[in-house]
């Protein structure tokens, strides 16, 4: 029998204990929370997540998150997210990850954002870490192009944010593991070595 899968999100004001009753509401609905990924950006909650069912449980999915959240805040449940997953092309190579340091001002966000498109890149996952007016931008990225000139694009890139007073990195996540995790080399090598 085919699963009901749904793409939910939440945008909430925080409070201890969201996660845990969102998570109680998709098992009193005997869902399986597959993927999910859950931040706090400026004090609001974020929630995104897909959950399967072996019932159409859409509307009283809906109903049910709808009773655990305040007023106003964004609930939506979208079905069928395999669609979604599907249209986006095979995986090339490895992830990477983009830094991006400097002074914080307009236009940083755009130009990262606009340089992965324009080389075919697609940002999976991305965070700002602020230090006053200064600001880190760190993302998770993956070519999707086929037999991209990597060492050109991480040249092209470091320049991109140089323009804008930026210093900026692309590096390989096992690079990047290597020199920023406390861990066995050795053990960060072996994961790699058959890729």
């Amino acid at each position: 029998m085919a699963k009901h899968t749904y793409l939910v999100s939440v945008i909430t004001p925080d409070r201890i204990g969201l996660t845990r009753d969102i998570a109680q509401t998709i098992v009193d609905l005997r869902g399986y929370i597959s993927d999910m990924r859950q931040t706090i950006v400026s004090g609001f909650f974020s929630l995104i997540f897909v959950t399967e069912h072996e019932e159409d449980v859409g509307d009283r999915l809906q109903e049910a998150l709808r009773g655990q959240l305040p007023a106003g805040a964004v609930l939506s449940v979208m079905p069928h997210p395999e669609r979604v997953r599907q249209a986006l092309p095979a995986e090339e190579g490895h992830r990477y990850v983009a830094t991006a340091s400097g002074e914080d001002r307009p236009g940083i966000m755009l130009a990262i954002a606009d340089f992965m498109a324009g080389h075919g890149i697609n940002i999976e996952d991305w965070a700002t870490i602020f230090a006053g007016r200064h600001v880190t931008h760190l993302a998770y990225v993956t070519f999707r192009q086929a037999g991209a000139d990597l060492k050109a694009v991480q040249a092209a890139f470091k320049a991109a944010l140089a323009d804008k007073g930026f210093s900026a990195q692309l590096t390989h996540e096992a690079i990047f593991r290597a020199t920023g995790e406390v861990a066995p080399i050795k053990s960060i090598i072996r994961e790699y070595a058959h890729d």
